[in-house]
């Protein structure tokens, strides 16, 4: 989700309810939602990665510097006001495209190729 999650309960049904809450006010076509058989890895305190669980600890290792990069960047352009930073890797079978969302960028699988690049 395009939002800082904060909360997760599990339902009467077996199922669970996630909460999310985004303070700073965005225009609805920036909400985005990955929904699907993925799993969320943290990668420090503020970034994380989604994707399939047979591709997290692939992508996880290729993406562990994220959280140095935001810091980087942040010393160039000030402070990231969103508060977490997610990049989900789409499956195999999109191999195109991507798409940035407040918090949560839908990344191409084919940029993910082993050497951090």
């Amino acid at each position: 989700m395009s939002a800082n999650g904060t909360a997760i309960e599990d339902a009467s049904d077996g199922t669970k309810n996630f909460f999310f809450e985004c303070s700073i006010p965005i225009p609805t076509y920036l909400i985005a939602m990955a929904v699907g058989d993925i799993e969320y890895r943290s990668l420090g305190e503020r970034v994380g990665v989604i994707t399939e669980p047979g591709d997290l600890d692939r992508v996880a290792a290729e993406l562990e510097d994220m959280g140095d990069l935001l810091d980087a960047v942040e010393a160039y352009m000030g402070p990231y006001i969103w508060g977490n930073y997610t990049i989900i890797v789409l499956p195999p079978n999109y191999p195109f495209g991507g798409m940035e969302n407040v918090l949560l960028t839908f990344m191409s699988p084919t940029v993910i190729v082993g050497d951090k690049s």
